[in-house]
């Protein structure tokens, strides 16, 4: 076999050096700047953080919301006590005027006699002393005028003749209707006149008649008891 050899291969292999000194050097590779600040991975933040934000907002809100149906229980929780408390105190406040009303404790007894005593007056006067409710309506007027100069009540006729009883006993209740001090026996009819005035002034209508009473030394007792009966009624029930 006849070998072929390859002329010059030998000579013309290369040195490593040379081979070096062709290869790339990247040292000498440039980039633009606007290049590398386009790649550079700060302009957003990574989706891990986005994620916890996210979470962290929901959570947020729903606390946010529990704190506020929190608020709602417990508000309606207050006004729930509030108003079973305004209930217990307005039940309280009811029984305690029933309690302290002076009408819860009447009787049908004492009903009934409150009754009578709103349509005959003397009923209580009697009871109070005792007798008959003329005798019981003389003694208050007995009563009523002690220590008037000039009076001296034993009964509903001669002792009113001048006028006298009735000013007394209407001085007691409208002094400033009536000079006491000023008035005599002797001057029946302004006895009268300032008497039945007074009466008058509050409502009490005058059954007497002025010149009957002037002219009599005994007037009818019943007529004289009657308008009497109207005074007491007045000032005292």
């Amino acid at each position: 076999m006849q070998r072929h050899s390859i002329p010059g291969s030998i000579s013309a292999t290369k040195p490593l050096s040379s081979l070096n000194d062709k290869r790339p050097s990247y040292t000498d590779i440039t980039m633009p700047a606007d290049h590398l600040l386009r790649g550079a991975p700060t302009s957003r933040p990574p989706p891990v953080l986005q994620r916890v934000s996210n979470i962290d907002s929901t959570k947020a809100i729903s606390v946010s919301r529990r704190s506020s149906e929190e608020i709602k229980r417990d508000i309606s929780a207050s006004d729930g006590a509030s108003s079973t408390s305004l209930m217990a105190m307005s039940a309280a406040s009811s029984q305690l005027s029933l309690s302290s009303s002076p009408t819860a404790s009447i009787t049908p007894t004492t009903r009934s006699r409150l009754r009578e005593e709103r349509k005959d007056p003397l009923s209580a006067l009697a009871r109070e002393y005792g007798g008959s409710k003329r005798n019981a309506l003389l003694k208050w007027c007995q009563k009523k005028t002690e220590g008037y100069q000039n009076i001296d009540i034993t009964n509903f006729s001669s002792s009113w003749n001048d006028g006298l009883a009735f000013c007394a006993l209407l001085h007691t209740y409208l002094p400033a209707h009536i000079p006491y001090q000023e008035l005599t026996s002797q001057d029946k009819r302004r006895n009268f006149t300032l008497a039945f005035q007074a009466a008058e002034s509050v409502g009490i209508k005058c059954t007497l008649d002025i010149n009957e009473m002037v002219h009599t030394e005994r007037p009818d007792w019943q007529s004289v008891m009657t308008y009497v009966t109207a005074i007491y009624k007045y000032f005292e029930t």
